[in-house]
């Protein structure tokens, strides 16, 4: 498998399927694109108003990046463009600058900032750093936001006033408080949109529903006297052609207060972009090279923000609908991108029609559906820790701020393998009747016998969190066993930093002065100089450094009887390792192979 830090970015990866295309992948994906289409225009629209901008500019973005990110990502399924997560972070990030009459600029410039973040990750192959944000802290972020998505229009389904409340609770305890308010027919759009929603949903491979709803919202509105029921059009208008080109306004003092917010909006989104496209691509047998997706999905935001589009990233929903609706490359996105775009040409009045009631049920029922019970019971039921996480993440999330969210999580996910990394895992060896070796754990109460000679194995990562414990451990097994010679072996040590280098250096300096020597085992040549240029071979001379070989344990047991060789009196030895030393076995990598292949039942 390539590792996703050595997948280059390709400046031009579709040319390799242009190359190969034919007339019958042009049908199938010109089938799969205004499939997806169809789906796509009402939940952009919807997307849009929650990022609480005119609708347009979600139909600008779906069109420009569906077409961008898929010629220059790297997913042949991906489909790309305005999003929950990134609407409403981008709602919440620039909440400040509402009202301001340069406001559709400042969005566009923070369109721009997402894509450059996006696309320099991908420049310097830093793909697989997604990866580092916990499962626990995404679930607790999802959850947060499927409330917040779900609640965020209760004006627009009740048919009220918008609350005035900047804090999200309080917004929705003003909405609640005046339901007695509430415009009935609004009310009846919202219920009966929703009750189709659910009722179809078995349905959506083979209907369009969020289309199906939308229309009936509009029957029903055309259908009651008056100017009842609040529409698009009655909000902010959708003009009817292309978007056209035009440059974000820069202002160094935007760029120092949105980085934290676009960041956030960047990570999110190639969360969803790497989770949907792994999925997708192992389904199908495929590469799923990250940082050429990330490039895409950058490449894709910057040239959105050139035509008054705003920030999004890989839908889970719309690409999924993508690969079962047949898509078989890359070009049934653009395709989508195509069909949104004469949408734009030859739908503007329909458009215009639609109830905001509509919308803000479907964004109920999307919020609903991001909060997954199954998974939340799953991560109660095996980790504790990762409770915490999630919990703290949705809190945060809905009630300090949004893009503070999956932040919070990240440190907190960070803190607890730290946490957990703490607990230094350090065994003494012993030999066992049939010639392999066991190890008994150093944990506080466990008696060791004396013994002139002492191995000792230490496991995992040794980092700067257990080098004062590894310190401590090594002291008491010098005083507690009263050895002349430690064995110590760090073959199962996966790295080892400066700070435990310099604990075990500094012990093996204090155990010289008093007599006693440290011989290491399971080193690498590499490590063997490392200790020469740290002039540490004062303490630990060539002839007590022994290196790895083919053979299992063989530099360990090389060592032992170096080790009980410089003994003056052999009775001070430990009798299991006295008569191991009568008959020495050392099991053999083929003997570990063969008892592996018992244990796997082969």
């Amino acid at each position: 498998m390539i590792h996703p830090f050595q997948d280059h970015v390709h400046p031009a990866p579709f040319w390799s399927v242009l190359r190969t295309y034919r007339v019958g992948l042009l049908r199938v994906d010109l089938q799969a694109g205004f499939t997806v289409a169809i789906f796509a225009i009402p939940q952009v629209m919807a997307y849009a108003l929650l990022a609480e901008v005119n609708p347009i500019h979600g139909l600008y973005a779906a069109m420009v990046v569906s077409i961008v990110a898929a010629l220059w990502g790297s997913s042949p399924h991906v489909n790309s463009g305005p999003t929950n997560s990134a609407s409403l972070l981008t709602a919440a990030a620039l909440s400040v600058y509402m009202g301001n009459g340069n406001y559709m600029q400042i969005v566009f410039l923070f369109t721009l900032m997402v894509g450059i973040i996006r696309m320099m990750m991908g420049l310097v192959r830093m793909g697989s750093l997604v990866h580092f944000v916990p499962e626990s802290a995404f679930l607790g972020f999802t959850v947060g936001v499927g409330s917040m998505i779900a609640l965020g229009r209760l004006h627009h389904l009740l048919g009220i006033e918008k609350s005035t409340a900047s804090w999200f609770p309080a917004q929705v305890a003003d909405k609640l408080s005046r339901m007695g308010d509430l415009n009935p027919h609004a009310l009846v759009i919202s219920c009966i949109s929703l009750s189709l929603i659910i009722g179809l949903q078995r349905y959506t491979r083979k209907l369009p529903v969020a289309l199906i709803v939308i229309v009936l919202g509009i029957l029903y509105a055309l259908w009651i006297p008056g100017n009842e029921v609040l529409r698009v059009g009655d909000q902010s208008s959708v003009p009817s052609g292309l978007p056209s080109f035009a440059m974000p306004t820069f202002s160094f003092e935007l760029l120092k207060n949105l980085w934290s917010p676009a960041l956030a909006v960047a990570l999110i989104g190639l969360m969803e972009a790497v989770s949907i496209g792994q999925a997708l691509a192992i389904k199908h047998k495929q590469h799923l090279n990250f940082n050429q997706e990330f490039f895409g999905q950058g490449l894709g935001m910057i040239v959105s923000s050139f035509f008054q589009g705003i920030p999004g990233s890989g839908s889970f929903g719309r690409s999924a609908l993508m690969e079962q609706s047949g898509a078989q490359t890359r070009f049934a996105n653009v395709f989508c991108g195509i069909f949104t775009g004469l949408s734009l040409l030859f739908l503007p009045r329909l458009l215009n029609l639609i109830p905001m009631a509509s919308l803000a049920a479907l964004l109920l029922y999307i919020g609903i559906r991001l909060i997954d019970p199954k998974r939340i019971k799953r991560v109660w039921r095996t980790s504790r820790g990762d409770v915490i996480v999630m919990l703290s993440t949705a809190i945060v999330t809905v009630f300090v701020k949004i893009e503070y969210g999956i932040f919070t999580g990240i440190i907190l996910g960070a803190m607890l393998f730290l946490n957990r990394s703490r607990n230094l895992r350090i065994f003494e060896v012993l030999p066992s009747p049939n010639g392999s070796f066991v190890e008994r754990p150093y944990v506080p109460g466990s008696g060791h016998q004396r013994s002139a000679v002492v191995a000792v194995s230490v496991h995992g990562e040794l980092f700067y969190g257990v080098a004062h414990e590894l310190m401590e451990q090594l002291n008491e097994i010098a005083n507690v066993q009263a050895p002349e010679v430690i064995v110590l072996r760090t073959r199962r040590a996966f790295s080892i930093d400066y700070s435990c280098w310099n604990a075990i250096l500094d012990f093996a300096e204090a155990f010289q002065a008093r007599g006693g020597k440290v011989f290491l085992t399971g080193i690498d040549a590499h490590t063997k100089q490392t200790i020469h240029d740290a002039h540490a071979h004062k303490w630990l001379p060539d002839e007590q450094l022994f290196t790895s070989s083919g053979t299992m344990m063989e530099s360990f047991a090389t060592a032992m009887k170096q080790a009980a060789s410089e003994i003056d009196d052999p009775l001070t030895i430990s009798g299991v390792w006295r008569d191991w030393l009568e008959n020495p076995v050392v099991v053999t990598e083929e003997q570990v192979r063969e008892i592996q292949k018992f244990l796997n039942g082969d």
